[in-house]
């Protein structure tokens, strides 16, 4: 039983010790890498930031102009509730994007 936990311990240790040698040997490969995925990341990260910022200038834009449409006393009331139904589709709309974003 005994001989059986040494063999166990030797192997691991072989294998061990070709794992930290090839680490060793390829450091600068693998430190390369990581700081390409990093990098990539960082990226993918920007943008997300960058869409999301977009979509809320957007929205912001649509709410400001509809906010001056019905401040303005002149216009007709059938026209305005297509336009609140059209304001409301296009909030639905970000709000889905805005969910498919955060997950």
């Amino acid at each position: 039983m005994e001989k059986n936990n040494a063999l166990t311990f030797l192997l691991g240790a072989v294998l061990g010790g070709a794992a930290a040698y090839y680490a060793y040997k390829h450091q600068d490969e693998i430190l390369e890498g990581i700081q390409d995925l990093e990098g990539s990341l960082n990226l993918d990260n920007n943008e997300l930031i960058e869409k999301t910022k977009a979509q809320f200038t957007q929205l912001s834009q649509n709410v400001q102009s509809a906010i001056g449409r019905y401040t303005d006393t002149s216009g007709e009331t059938p026209q305005k509730e297509n336009e609140i139904a059209a304001l409301m589709e296009e909030l639905e709309r970000l709000r889905t994007e805005v969910q498919t974003l955060k997950s």
